[in-house]
C-alpha cells in the first residue's frame, strides 16, 4: 500500500513541479513552430513518444530536424525561453557530418534573413566551389558561436544502432546524469535460503527541467537484433522507448518512419487515397500503439490532386506539404497544419488560411518565381515569411557574440 501511495504522491508532486516550472519562468512544452495548430498539437513534451511519418522523398527528416531540433535549439540560443534542451541523434540513413551541413545550410538562410540561399550540396563544393558569402559568413564569430552552442547540446554516438545498442547508450548517458533508485525486497535462492534482492524504483535526473531527446532516423534502417527479423527488431525498439527510455529515464524519444509503399501506390493516387492514416507505417504497423503522439506528412501534388483544402496544389506543387496529427492521446486527432517546403535549406512555414487571397497571392507569386532565375537577395525579398523580425536574444542568456551581433 505504501507503494501506491509513493507513486500518487510523486505524480501530484510531478504536477507541482509543472506549475512551479511556470511561473519561475519555464516551460512544460517546446512550442509547435506553427502557432494555428498548436491547439490541437502543442509541441514536444518531456516523457513522450513521438513518431513521424512519410513516404520516399517527402521530406520527413528535414521535417524533423527543423521542427524539433534546429527551431527549439534557435530558441534557446536566444534566451526566448528558459528551459534546458539535449539530443542523442542517431541518424541511420546518412552520416553526422550531413546532418551538420544541413543545420549550417538552415542557419545560414535564417541569419542572413534569406540572402545566403545555399544547399548542403553546394556547401560541399560538389560542382563547384562553395560560394564565398557563404564560407566567409560560416567563418564569421556569430555563425561559429551558434555552431558551437549546436555540438553542445546534440551528440551523435558512435555505438551500434540496434535497439539493444540505442537503450544502452542511452541508458548510461541517462544515469550519468541523474540517479536510479531501488527498492530491497525478499527473495529465495534455489536452496530455499531468503536472500535481499533490489530492484528499479525510480530515477531522478540532475535537472528536472531539461528536455533529453533521442531521435532515430529513420527507424526502417535499424541494424537487426540477433534471430529477429524487421518487424520485430523494431517492435524491440519500441518496447525499449516506452518502457524504459520513456517511463523510467525520462526521454522524449522521436522515431522516424518510412510509410509503407502500399500506402502511397499508384492504386492509391487513382482512388485519391493520399492521405496517411495510423496503419500506414512501414515495417511494423503495430508500434503506432505504443506512440504518445503521430505526425504524417503527405504531398497533394504526387497524387496529381489539383485543389486541396482550399490551396492551389497545382500553383504550390511540391512546396505544399500537410502534416495530419493522426495520434494523439493527450488531445484531438486528425488536425492538419499545411506548411510552404523550401527543401534547398530545410525551411518549413505554415501557410497562411487558403481565405487569406492577399496573402496566399503573394505565396503563390513566390512559388513560380522559385522556378525562374533569380539572384538570393531578389528571393529573400520577395520571400512573403521573412517579413517578421528575428527574435531578440535576453542578456542573461546568450553569450558575448551574441550580445556584440544581437544587441537589443
Amino acid at each position: 500500500m505504501s507503494t501506491e501511495i509513493d507513486i500518487i504522491e510523486r505524480t501530484l508532486d510531478a504536477m507541482q513541479d509543472n506549475i512551479d516550472r511556470l511561473q519561475n519562468g519555464g516551460i512544460n512544452c517546446v512550442a509547435y513552430p506553427y502557432e494555428r495548430s498548436r491547439s490541437q498539437f502543442p509541441g514536444m513534451l518531456r516523457r513522450w513518444y513521438l513518431g513521424i511519418m512519410a513516404g520516399t522523398k517527402v521530406g520527413k527528416s528535414q521535417f524533423t530536424y527543423n521542427t524539433f531540433v534546429f527551431e527549439p535549439l534557435m530558441r534557446l540560443y536566444y534566451g526566448n525561453e528558459n528551459f534546458e534542451l539535449n539530443y542523442i541523434i542517431f541518424a541511420l540513413e546518412e552520416t553526422y557530418d550531413r546532418v551538420i551541413q544541413r543545420f549550417m545550410s538552415w542557419l545560414l538562410y535564417r541569419e542572413s534573413r534569406g540572402k545566403i540561399n545555399v544547399s548542403p550540396t553546394e556547401l560541399r563544393s560538389t560542382l563547384k566551389p562553395c560560394p564565398k558569402e557563404a564560407m566567409d559568413m560560416i567563418k564569421d564569430d556569430h555563425i561559429q558561436d551558434i555552431l558551437a552552442f549546436f555540438r553542445k547540446h546534440v551528440t551523435f554516438p558512435d555505438e551500434s544502432p540496434n535497439p539493444t545498442g540505442i537503450y544502452n547508450y542511452c541508458k548510461s548517458w541517462a544515469e550519468e546524469r541523474g540517479t536510479v533508485h531501488n527498492t530491497k525486497y525478499e527473495s529465495t535462492d534455489e536452496f530455499g535460503e531468503k536472500i535481499l534482492k533490489e530492484q528499479f524504483s525510480h530515477y531522478t535526473p540532475n535537472d528536472p527541467d531539461a528536455f533529453n531527446v533521442v531521435i532515430i532516423d529513420p527507424v526502417n534502417r535499424l541494424d537487426r537484433e540477433r534471430g529477429m527479423d524487421e518487424r520485430e527488431t523494431m517492435k524491440k525498439l519500441s518496447e525499449y522507448c516506452t518502457k524504459y527510455l520513456r517511463n523510467r529515464y525520462g526521454f522524449t524519444c522521436i522515431i522516424v518512419q518510412q510509410q509503407s509503399f502500399s500506402a502511397f501506390s499508384t492504386d492509391a493516387a487513382k482512388i485519391r487515397k493520399f492521405e496517411p492514416t495510423v496503419g500506414d507505417g512501414g515495417g511494423s504497423k503495430e508500434i503506432s500503439q505504443d506512440l504518445d503522439a503521430q505526425l504524417a506528412l503527405y504531398c497533394p501534388d504526387n497524387f496529381d490532386v489539383d485543389n486541396y483544402s482550399g490551396y492551389d496544389i497545382k500553383k504550390l506543387r511540391k512546396r505544399a506539404l500537410f502534416v495530419r496529427c493522426t495520434i494523439n492521446r493527450d488531445g484531438e486527432g486528425g488536425g492538419i497544419t499545411p506548411l510552404f517546403f523550401d527543401g534547398r535549406t530545410s525551411q518549413f512555414w505554415e501557410l497562411p488560411r487558403p481565405t487569406e487571397s492577399g496573402k496566399m497571392l503573394s505565396v503563390y507569386n513566390y512559388a513560380e518565381q522559385l522556378r525562374l532565375p533569380h539572384t538570393m537577395e531578389e528571393l529573400a525579398a520577395l520571400n512573403p515569411f521573412l517579413k517578421k523580425e528575428q527574435p531578440k536574444p535576453k542578456n542573461d542568456k546568450v553569450s558575448l557574440f551574441n550580445l556584440l551581433f544581437h544587441p537589443k
